[in-house]
């Protein structure tokens, strides 16, 4: 076997789980994690049964790693959004606007929602995420700590004021499921900005 045909079957391994790993989250989007299912996947991701079980042999290999990837993906759009903060692409403003828009137009969010909540009654995906989910916030933590300082670490730390806005962006999140209201979600944005921006100040000038 010559490298460049071993090349051309790992190119093909790897566009074979990044098909399946697609279609897992569009499936959680779709129909939600109780009726997401291994068939269904491989036939949305348009490949064989036997090439799904090869690289992914059950249920929860499938949503675990497509759960690992879309933290992955989130944390490096954030960290995009944070370095252009830093460099003056963007201002404190529109850095927050953004990171919005990507909590809540992106696939991510609802599909890790619909794992977190069916984690609550299954003892093995709970066991199976929390170390993703601690990494993640590791990570977020890394790039908030590069970003932005307190004004007053004894009021409130950086990490603190992390963790206030990803819950508040999380539960805008799940409201908007139900309530379609722009100027309703930007009020609330508007707010927790104003919030921040008494606690914590950009880290700029990173060249």
């Amino acid at each position: 076997m010559t490298v460049s045909t071993r090349r051309t079957q790992d190119q093909r391994s790897t566009e074979t789980r990044r098909l399946l790993l697609a279609a897992t989250v569009k499936m959680l989007m779709d129909v939600g994690y109780a009726n997401t299912s291994t068939s269904g996947i491989a036939k949305r991701a348009g490949v064989s049964r036997g090439a799904q079980t090869h690289h992914y042999p059950s249920k929860m290999a499938l949503i675990v790693a497509a759960t690992e990837e879309m933290f992955a993906n989130f944390a490096s759009g954030l960290e995009a959004l944070a370095t252009d903060l830093r460099n003056g692409a963007l201002d404190y403003d529109t850095f927050f606007d953004a990171v919005w828009d990507e909590v809540l137009r992106g696939d991510w969010f609802y599909s890790s929602l619909e794992i977190i909540v069916a984690a609550r009654g299954d003892t093995e995906l709970r066991q199976q995420l929390a170390p993703l989910i601690l990494d993640l916030h590791k990570r977020l933590e890394a790039i908030w700590s590069q970003t932005f300082e307190s004004v007053n670490p004894e009021v409130v730390t950086s990490r603190v004021a992390l963790n206030l806005a990803m819950n508040v962006f999380r539960g805008m999140a799940v409201q908007a499921v139900l309530r379609r209201d722009e100027g309703y979600f930007r009020g609330m944005l508007l707010a927790l900005k104003t919030i921040l921006a008494i606690h914590v100040r950009p880290i700029t000038g990173e060249t």
